[in-house]
């Protein structure tokens, strides 16, 4: 039987990966992931063991102006550094992302263990 875990996190701010493209300033990268850090682990204490292999569906919920599914992988990336102990492809094999508006903004992840 496969274990897993969802878990919802609030009031990350929206970052799109045209930002990335665009040549945003690594120290103000950092600033964004260290604020990242800082919430998510306010919200959630646990981090998934590199023992284990896991499949991971994102949903990112925005209130107005939801990015493309594809241009959430700037906050997915940061989202998966911080919950992980590692995020290489023999331990995050899967990913699954969505994205919608919705009535609040927040991102709904659910973790399998597929071992």
């Amino acid at each position: 039987m496969n274990n897993t875990t969802s878990i919802t996190l609030y009031n990350l701010k929206k970052h799109s990966l045209n930002e990335i493209y665009a040549g945003k300033h690594w120290m103000k990268r950092k600033r964004i992931k260290d604020s990242y850090k800082i919430l998510i682990k306010n919200q959630f204490k646990h981090t998934f063991s590199k023992s284990k292999i896991y499949e991971v569906s994102y949903e990112f919920v925005f209130q107005a102006n939801p990015l493309d599914a594809s241009n959430t992988v700037y906050m997915l990336k940061m989202i998966e550094d911080i919950l992980f102990e590692s995020d290489g492809y023999k331990i995050v094999s899967n990913l699954n992302i969505k994205s919608r508006k919705g009535k609040m903004d927040c991102v709904n992840i659910v973790v399998t263990e597929i071992n």
